[in-house]
């Protein structure tokens, strides 16, 4: 049976949009989720990170035809279908998990809140419940995302010499587009998305995004999903870029 000349001029421009997409395609590697800190076998420090923005990112990715890679913490968010999951839980576990996957991905979004500090010593046992105050000293966890920043331009083979996107959060409860922007100088990041404590694990939510040579953005009272959509938008435009 014949195809009408409507028909063949609709599937050779979409084979024409399928060999661009292809080019443009990227290995996208997100972190989600909060890092649990022990202070002993059942005790740990944690915050309040639901995992909705990683996760929304992952489905986002994937729609938009990206292959991903979704380093998670603890939580109680569904698997996206389609992505590769590696769970992890600790904020010295994530930090590895990343180091490991960096080097093949195109673009690191980090939307983990990852634990600034954990517990200097970890006790073996369940430490005893007395009318004594406890001390528990902190030290620093590794800075992933200012790592990834630092080696972003350490490219694998994989990667075909092309320059990696790192997208960045900032979470301020004051100054946030100053702070934000200081942070996404000094991390050597590509974009930075700056919010308000308020939109933690909240449905909707303000939010700011910065790219490196533009202007800010606000995506304002937008779902989770509708955010995710133009944070993806926004690194498919760098990359796009940097292709060119």
């Amino acid at each position: 049976m014949k195809r009408s000349p409507r028909k063949l001029k609709s599937v050779k421009r979409e084979a024409k949009h399928e060999i661009r997409f292809t080019k443009y395609r990227m290995q996208i590697l997100i972190t989600a989720g909060g890092t649990r800190e022990y202070i002993d076998p059942v005790r740990f420090i944690s915050n309040a990170s639901s995992g909705k923005m990683g996760y929304a990112l992952a489905r986002a990715a994937l729609r938009a035809g990206h292959k991903v890679t979704l380093i998670s913490g603890p939580t109680s968010q569904r698997k996206p279908s389609g992505a590769k999951v590696v769970e992890v839980e600790t904020a010295a576990q994530m930090y590895e998990a990343v180091k490991k996957h960096f080097g093949r991905c195109d673009c690191l979004i980090m939307a983990a809140a990852v634990a600034d500090y954990t517990p200097a010593h970890r006790a073996k046992a369940k430490i005893k419940k007395s009318n004594k105050p406890v001390t528990i000293k902190l030290k620093p966890t590794a800075d992933i995302l200012r790592w990834a920043g630092k080696h972003k331009e350490v490219k694998s083979k994989k990667a075909k010499g092309k320059g990696q996107i790192v997208v960045g959060f900032a979470l301020e409860d004051k100054n946030l587009r100053e702070n934000a922007e200081r942070k996404l100088k000094d991390k050597n990041l590509d974009i930075i998305i700056a919010n308000f404590p308020a939109a933690i694990g909240a449905d909707k939510s303000d939010v700011h995004m910065k790219a490196r040579a533009s202007s800010w953005t606000k995506i304002q009272n937008a779902t989770k999903a509708a955010t995710a959509k133009k944070i993806i938008r926004e690194a498919e435009k760098l990359h796009r870029a940097k292709l060119s």
